[in-house]
């Protein structure tokens, strides 16, 4: 019954561009004739009570092909033309170090272009590793810079050693996925799944080592 009501209702909501096309076809019908009319009664389909089981029965083998017109003011096209602007704003924006972070690490899609930040799923970085806490606050350390290497603590002045265990003067992401001779060598980590093999063979890096004795 709420499905019938929502069918004729041409106010905004989620359906409207149908719904209107549904009044569309009705006004005609309406027009036709003074003793054209709709009438909503309900009744439980289980029931089966004479006409009303036979009409339960007949509108739901019925297939009815409505025109379906695409408006400019419904509440889909309105959303549709909202999220579009934002993900082209946010797309824009991302392509700035300032934004997105001095240290982010830029990543392709399977057809070679940047990854760009999306709403969908979660974006491309939650739904590829939302499934595990640890393994996305790992992969955000790696991804980010924000983690206990080097880099990290030379540039928000934190006591603690600026080099890699392989000697190398700074421990950044960058030194230690390309250049790292003590890490799992891999080939240039374009893709998201890259990163996850790179972490799979070397779980402990980006980690914290923590103090048995607390925060120090």
């Amino acid at each position: 019954m709420g499905r019938a009501h929502r069918a004729v209702d041409p106010s905004v909501h989620s359906g409207q561009a149908f719904s209107l096309s549904v009044c569309h076809a009705l006004q005609e019908w309406f027009e036709a004739d003074d003793l054209c009319r709709i009438t909503f009664i309900y009744v439980l389909s289980a029931l089966q009570w004479d006409i009303h089981g036979v009409a339960h029965k007949y509108i739901t083998e019925l297939k009815v092909r409505v025109e379906h017109r695409k408006t400019d003011n419904s509440i889909d096209a309105l959303r549709s033309r909202a999220a579009h602007s934002v993900l082209d704003s946010w797309g824009s924006t991302f392509q700035y170090p300032t934004y997105r972070g001095s240290e982010f690490l830029e990543l392709q899609q399977p057809d070679g272009r940047l990854l760009q930040p999306s709403y969908l799923n979660g974006g491309p970085w939650l739904s590829t590793f939302g499934h595990s806490v640890t393994e996305f606050t790992h992969v955000c350390r790696c991804i980010t810079g924000h983690a206990p290497i080097g880099a990290y603590y030379r540039r928000f002045k934190i006591n603690e050693p600026h080099g890699c265990t392989c000697r190398a003067a700074l421990q950044s992401c960058q030194h230690i996925l390309f250049c790292c001779r003590n890490r799992y060598s891999v080939h240039y980590p374009r893709f998201l799944r890259d990163i996850a093999s790179f972490l799979k063979y070397n779980p402990t890096v980006f980690g914290f080592n923590w103090d048995p004795s607390g925060v120090r």
